[in-house]
């Protein structure tokens, strides 16, 4: 795109949200207006829709073909087609389906507990045997909830699972548990002083960086502005990691009671949470807790401290979980990465700082500034304190939600899940989703700490344990990553958007001229040195690990064929 008119889109995308003071979005609209027509629009519905939303008709239709569920069928069934999900027989169910009802592959439901998943038409989760055993996808029936996961914590106290473990959803439940309390007491101190307790504790984010808490908010905090914003993000979408699922569906209160104490701290008025639209529940529990809390006078522009809160719903793009693809998504452009810095604490969404923080790094902040910052910083280890929600999928005897303390090595914690599932060898774990590292039994006695596992280039991501047991289809798997790529890539970097279509044609052309494991290592390379973002820089690592761990079996067509 020409970078003037780009930036003339981007103005305008902003004015339309200062217009509507907050409360649309060219995305939304766009979203709207595809929803009431059932499916596509005609060329006279884009340019009213372009007049609407005061942005180049060539822009409306370049959202449409970026977000999955702005070109996929309305009325299908969505089959998670995400790494633990695919280990779970969701290939071999798919085709069963496709012949009842539409169909569309997602990557992540945040069930890999009980995978394989999919989403019906009415939103209500199928898994595990009532998915292989469905005889007619197309018309849906009631049926129980799906289970929520198991959760335990090996910690010393439970901090971040302490209500979600209980599904303390409603305002009542909530207030009784003491959730705005920690809020109430900080409205009669210095903003700065949660700030100070932060940095003190040693939080850092749970979404994958690591960055320290307390220094972000900082920052967004003395960056000079009319107008800051704070981000909850919700777009969970690392395949087996499912907490931020849970807690936005058990402990919504918990969430927002961290996002007023961020808004007051760094003085935002205006707080979004975007949720992946995978999470239709999650969605609906959100929307309820926040209408509830502002009829209790806890937001609005008359409570004690002024907040408006609104949810985003995500529109199937994976990219959308880093933070300044997130921005672009809500601002009403294309999920695509921007360059840094700046940074979003300075110049976030619309141009004005902006946290954006997970959903479990704000559940936290509560108990920290409750507690004290040297009670929480006394829990882990010295240079990542606190605990840190590990989710096992189905692949574990005992899968679900493990609150740990910084510090437990991964041995220990497969070994509180029982090792794998029907008593199989694991032959390795997946850490931290796609992006994040493939660990042999060797690698196993690493400690789940930033630092120890930086020094050996381990990824922590999320925290979601994948478990790849013996008799695992390596060749399967590394089909279903590069697919993965092609379809999540923003596409902003040529490498990261051609090399992995590249990569998949060299491993299922038998033909491909010279070594095909050598093709794919140099595909990766150029993708990881130069792409803008996480995504591109960190997925070639574990899959460059699967070659050279499991080439054998991947290329010789006797293994898992």
């Amino acid at each position: 795109m020409n970078p003037s008119l780009d930036k003339l889109t981007q103005s305008h995308a902003r004015r339309y949200w200062q217009t509507h003071h907050g409360t649309r979005s060219p995305l939304l609209q766009v979203h709207e207006a595809i929803r009431k027509q059932h499916g596509s629009l005609n060329a006279e519905e884009i340019r009213e829709l372009s007049r609407q939303v005061g942005m180049p008709e060539s822009t409306v239709l370049s959202i449409i073909s970026y977000y999955a569920d702005l070109h996929g069928p309305r009325q299908s069934l969505r089959i998670c087609r995400g790494t633990s999900c695919n280990l779970a027989g969701a290939e071999q169910v798919q085709p069963k389906l496709e012949k009842q009802a539409p169909c569309r592959e997602v990557y992540c439901l945040g069930h890999c507990y009980q995978g394989p998943a999919a989403l019906d038409k009415t939103d209500q989760v199928l898994v595990g045997e009532d998915l292989f055993s469905i005889d007619n996808a197309a018309e849906p029936r009631q049926r129980p909830p799906a289970a929520m996961p198991s959760i335990r914590c090996l910690a010393t106290r439970a901090i971040v699972t302490k209500r979600a473990a209980r599904d303390v959803y409603s305002f009542e439940q909530a207030q009784a548990e003491g959730v705005y309390s920690s809020f109430r007491r900080c409205l009669k101190a210095s903003p700065v002083k949660i700030i100070e307790t932060l940095e003190q504790a040693g939080e850092r984010g749970r979404g994958g960086a690591g960055f320290s808490t307390g220094k972000k908010w900082r920052s967004c905090a003395e960056s000079r502005a009319d107008r800051r914003y704070v981000i909850a993000n919700g777009d969970e979408g690392d395949p087996g990691s499912f907490i931020d699922r849970v807690l936005l569906e058990n402990d919504p209160h918990g969430v927002i009671e961290g996002i007023l104490l961020c808004a007051y701290a760094v003085g935002a008025t205006q707080a979004i949470v975007f949720i992946r639209s995978e999470y239709p529940k999650a969605i609906q529990r959100m929307q309820s807790a926040i209408g509830a809390t502002y009829k209790a006078g806890i937001l609005g522009a008359d409570a004690a401290y002024p907040l408006e809160i609104s949810i985003f719903p995500g529109m199937g793009s994976y990219v959308c979980g880093e933070e300044t693809a997130m921005l672009n998504a809500i601002e009403g452009l294309r999920g695509e990465v921007r360059i840094r810095p700046p940074y979003p604490a300075q110049a976030g969404l619309y141009g004005k700082p902006t946290v954006v923080n997970n959903v479990e790094t704000l559940v936290n902040v509560a108990a920290i500034v409750a507690e004290g910052a040297q009670a929480y910083a006394a829990l882990g280890t010295k240079a990542s304190a606190g605990t840190k929600a590990m989710c096992l999928d189905h692949g574990f005897a005992q899968p679900g939600i493990v609150e740990v303390e910084f510090g437990i090595t991964i041995r220990q914690l497969i070994e509180s899940a029982g090792g794998a599932a029907n008593g199989k060898p694991l032959e390795a774990v997946i850490l931290g989703g796609p992006m994040g590292s493939l660990l042999l039994p060797d690698q196993w006695d690493v400690e789940v700490c930033y630092e120890a596992m930086a020094k050996s280039g381990i990824q922590l991501g999320h925290g979601g344990l994948v478990a790849l047991q013996t008799g695992t289809n390596y060749r399967k798997l590394l089909e279903q990553w590069l697919k993965f790529m092609i379809d999540e890539s923003c596409g902003k970097c040529v490498p990261c958007r051609l090399g992995p279509k590249q990569a998949l044609i060299a491993l299922q052309d038998d033909k491909t001229t010279g070594n095909r494991k050598d093709v794919i290592t140099k595909l990766l390379g150029v993708i990881e040195q130069s792409s803008l973002c996480a995504f591109g820089q960190y997925m070639p690592s574990p899959i460059r690990k699967l070659l050279v761990v499991f080439g054998d079996r991947i290329f010789d067509q006797r293994y898992g064929e």
